[in-house]
């Protein structure tokens, strides 16, 4: 049997980087992207198998070279798996009321339109897999609404929707398509520097902050009293076993510790009541 070939964007740490490790200790070879911080520590534990791959998701021309670089390394064979799971949480905190629209839109070309670009890119050389995958790793945060934290989990309910369109028009070409819903994984991502909570209070204008501020906790805090977290290894291993090896992929994953039961609150529980739960999770 031939070796598996995988490509994982935002390779170079959290998720990205316990998936890659994870997929390479399996025997598969891997194309490990990153944008500005290189994979150095990612290399050092895995074999010759891997090999990085500059690719900015935000920018056409570096996905197009990237996916070029990976397509003279198969030579003509498959890529069996794409993973997208570059993302970011940066730059558009605060409330609707006072957003950065700008930055509002930054985060989704990485969060939405840098996944669109690599499929798009990606997908002559999944088509030649006999059994193609894509990942697009969105976010429990979706279940939740997180007053002051809206556009990241705005951003992955749009690829979980972009996720449903591709499953459909990709299945009759024999390509399968998943979301992977990470809830509670310890990553570089969730841990919060005092600078990042001084730039979200500080996104307020003089006149709300006091306002803001009395009513609404820092959502980070919130949301990390309210679930315990998993490593991101643990978090890989789960993926591999129960998504990457499954012969046929469901819809969507919900992986994580204590995250199972969102999709129920959203499902059962009254809007009202449901927008009650998440006022007492925030509110101070």
């Amino acid at each position: 049997m031939s070796t598996r070939t995988a490509l994982v964007t935002g390779a170079a740490s959290g998720i990205g980087k316990a998936l890659v490790e994870k997929l390479d200790r399996e025997g598969w070879r891997c194309f490990a992207g990153y944008n500005r911080q290189p994979p150095d520590a990612l290399l050092e534990t895995c074999s010759d198998r891997t090999q990085a791959v500059q690719c900015n998701v935000t920018d056409g021309e570096s996905v197009k070279s990237a996916l070029e670089e990976v397509g003279g390394a198969l030579a003509g064979g498959a890529l069996d798996l794409l993973v997208n799971n570059a993302a970011t949480t940066g730059g558009a905190g605060g409330g609707v009321e006072n957003v950065d629209i700008d930055r509002f839109k930054s985060l989704f070309e990485v969060n939405f339109w840098g996944q669109v670009r690599v499929t798009q890119a990606a997908l002559p050389f999944i088509r030649r897999s006999e059994d193609g995958r894509i990942i697009n790793v969105g976010s429990a945060s979706q279940y939740l609404t997180i007053p002051m934290g809206c556009s990241y989990p705005i951003s992955k309910a749009a690829l979980k929707r972009l996720t449903q369109a591709l499953r459909v028009e990709l299945k009759p070409f024999g390509v399968q398509v998943t979301c992977v819903e990470p809830g509670g994984v310890r990553t570089p991502m969730i841990d919060i520097s005092e600078e990042q909570r001084a730039e979200l209070w500080a996104s307020f204008p003089e006149h709300l902050l006091p306002q803001y501020e009395a009513q609404f906790k820092f959502p980070g805090d919130a949301i990390e009293s309210a679930f315990p977290l998993w490593s991101a290894e643990k978090f890989a291993d789960r993926v591999y076993h129960e998504v990457i090896s499954a012969k046929k992929l469901k819809v969507n994953y919900l992986i994580g510790p204590g995250v199972w039961v969102l999709p129920i609150i959203e499902r059962v529980v009254p809007d009202s009541l449901r927008e009650r739960i998440f006022e007492r999770m925030f509110r101070r």
